[in-house]
């Protein structure tokens, strides 16, 4: 599991990019601090909010400036002395042949001083339809070794060839290539190098290239005027242990024209892992950096779940008021029992056929498995008729990815089926999942409403306590017992690209209104996380695939924690052979099922082996054994054609050392 894995005695390397680094610590060159340049220098001093560093996917642009600032997030590694660094992955562009007759140029104005927004007007004969497809152009300053960057392309609607592009003339310092050129007064060649098309496969540009030029007037600037390097970061806080949010500000000669320089700020160790070897740029800044160790689970109080909520969409559905009646997604049918387990009844998917068909989602569609089964069951404790199925499905004349989620709901236990009715503002391929309580069963839609960017997507609830017959709108409902906490709807169906997840929602005032903690915000759905609720008003997050496998809260979600876990039995001899899945017991044990189940309690600093355990293979990709009266229930992979096909169990006296 990925915490387990970066724990490993050289877990190196926290990277806010996708791509590893690979220069050693020890090889970093100190830079200077803010207290040694000159008042001039313009750092931003950013504060960061905790869902601005979610993910390990962050870069940061640079401003016209040479400012840049970052949010990064301390990822789970051993405690020890690391560097921040700020690398440049700006890219040379390629050139064509300049100015060749009957094309043209022109700046306006034509000078001015630093931060001046300049328009560049161009004519290039014999352009193409195709080429003026084109919507963005690179443009570069001082020669395409120097800064380059992108502008949108504004084509003539009267004179085919003719366009406009816009840029800002730097306001500091850049490089050319490793080499800092002062900003000074002077006239500097700007040239779009590849003109009306992007540059071929072959890396070369065959078409056309127009060189200007701007007179830079006004003083410069008094910075980088020797071949020192200049650059400086800052870090708050300079320390701190998993899961911490820095806020990253900094400054450099600019790496890239209009805004287009771009940083990968990282935090390395020594040495860091790399898979690119040290092909890549050397840092333009660093600074160091201490983390501390995370707290171990075994320095925690004892966890007391009085909730478990479960990411995924699970092929077992249980009555919230009756342990001994549960169903699961099984081969062609769902099967369902009221004596937990000791009979089973056959619940038909005929209808689904037939139902889905005036749909724009037919099942079994082209890429449906055969025979058609379901992805999620769910039960309604006060109408044991109804029955809530989910199917994987994709639009008519479409196909994956995504497979899409569609809701379904029977009255009749399964003689006919109908669509669970879409909210207004959805759609029925953004139906997000049910949650069931003895009260009633409410279903989540995605809401096809833009938000700001900065804010979380939104989401529609629904909620019928008559069977399935009406569904008004409703909100989320906070779990009878323990903190109000809940998941919102689930994500596509595309593990194979970019992963699934559901958001965190924590409550204050009963249910009325939910916010996301920011960090961690949302759970991964495409192997099962669990959100649990604690006594005590405290909350306990288990995400096995996520880069903090276990974080928790001790005030109802203000302020969440890192938890460093135990290695797992021979996790070091290959660390990236994941165990199996991973989840809290309702005693607060946490277990790994998979090929070999292991178990660790209270106050524990190693885990150990269930011995009687039967085997689950592939079981950290399938959903996590669910507790069911006194029994743990999975559906087998491996049982035939589709999953679901048989449902297996194991006492849970059995687990145990």
């Amino acid at each position: 599991m990925k915490t387990w894995r970066a724990q490993l005695a050289g877990a190196v390397l926290i990277v806010v990019m996708a791509v590893s680094l690979g220069i050693e610590a020890s090889h970093l060159p100190r830079k200077a601090t803010a207290s040694s340049l000159p008042s001039s220098v313009p750092i931003a001093h950013r504060t960061c909010a905790q869902a601005e560093a979610i993910s390990d996917n962050l870069g940061t642009t640079q401003a016209n400036d040479g400012a840049f600032s970052a949010c990064l997030r301390v990822g789970p590694v051993a405690a020890g002395s690391y560097q921040i660094t700020a690398r440049s992955f700006s890219k040379t562009a390629i050139v064509g042949t300049i100015n060749p007759p009957g094309s043209w140029i022109t700046l306006t104005p034509p000078s001015g001083p630093p931060g001046t927004v300049v328009a560049v007007s161009a004519f290039v004969p014999g352009t193409s339809p195709e080429s003026r497809r084109v919507l963005y152009s690179d443009l570069c300053w001082a020669g395409c070794n120097a800064l380059a960057g992108t502008s949108e392309i504004e084509w003539s609607s009267s004179t085919p060839g003719k366009f406009t592009l816009h840029f800002t003339v730097p306001a500091a310092p850049w490089f050319t290539g490793t080499r800092v050129t002062p900003l000074r007064p002077g006239r500097y060649p700007v040239v779009v190098p590849c003109a009306t098309t992007f540059e071929k496969p072959s890396g070369l540009c065959t078409d056309v290239g127009l060189e200007g030029y701007f007179e830079l007037t006004g003083g410069g600037s008094g910075l980088c005027q020797t071949d020192a390097n200049c650059a400086v970061l800052e870090a708050s806080p300079g320390k701190g242990p998993p899961g911490t949010l820095l806020a990253v500000n900094g400054w450099a000669p600019l790496t890239g024209l209009n805004g287009g320089g771009f940083l990968q700020m990282a935090i390395e160790g020594h040495p860091p892992q790399s898979k690119l070897g040290s092909s890549l740029p050397p840092p333009i800044a660093s600074m160091p950096f201490v983390v501390n160790a995370a707290p171990a689970l075994a320095s925690l109080p004892a966890m007391h779940p009085v909730t478990i909520q479960r990411t995924g969409m699970d092929p077992i559905g249980v009555d919230p008021g009756n342990s001994r009646r549960f169903a699961y997604c099984g081969n062609g049918a769902i099967k369902l029992t009221t004596n937990a387990g000791s009979t089973w009844s056959t619940i038909s998917l005929a209808g689904v056929r037939a139902a889905s068909a005036p749909t724009n989602y037919p099942i079994p569609g082209s890429f449906a498995a055969s025979p058609l089964t379901c992805t999620s069951v769910a039960l309604d404790s006060r109408y044991p008729a109804t029955l809530y199925a989910v199917f994987s499905a994709v639009p008519r004349n479409s196909g994956p990815p995504p497979f899409y989620f569609v809701a379904y709901v029977t009255r009749n236990s399964g003689r006919t089926w109908q669509p669970v009715p879409v909210p207004a503002k959805s759609e029925m391929g953004r139906f997000g999942g049910f949650r069931v309580s003895p009260a009633g069963v409410q279903a989540l839609f995605w809401s096809q409403a833009t938000t700001d960017s900065s804010q979380p997507p939104a989401f529609l609830v629904e909620q019928t306590t008559d069977g399935g017959r009406t569904w008004p709108a409703a909100s989320l409902r906070c779990p009878v017992s323990g903190p109000c906490i809940g998941l919102g709807p689930q994500d596509n169906g595309r593990c194979m690209a970019v992963g699934e997840w559901q958001a965190i929602e924590i409550s204050t005032d009963g249910g009325q209104s939910w916010t996301s903690p920011g960090w961690p915000g949302r759970l991964g759905a495409c192997t099962t996380s669990e959100l649990v609720g604690l006594d005590s008003n405290g909350m306990v997050a288990v995400d096995q695939m996520g880069e903090h496998t276990l974080t928790w809260s001790s005030d109802g979600g203000s302020i969440w924690e890192d938890v460093a876990l135990p290695l797992l039995p021979g996790a070091d001899a290959d660390p990236g052979n994941a165990q199996g899945s991973l989840q809290i017991l309702p005693d607060g044990r946490l277990l790994v099922a998979g090929s070999r189940w292991y178990l660790l309690g209270s106050g524990a600093t190693a885990w150990c082996p269930v011995a009687a355990a039967p085997q689950i293979s592939g079981g950290e990709w399938s959903a996590s054994p669910r507790l069911i009266g006194d029994r743990l229930f999975w559906s087998d992979p491996t049982a035939g054609a589709a999953v679901g096909v048989t449902l297996r169990s194991f006492p849970i006296s059995g687990v145990h050392c």
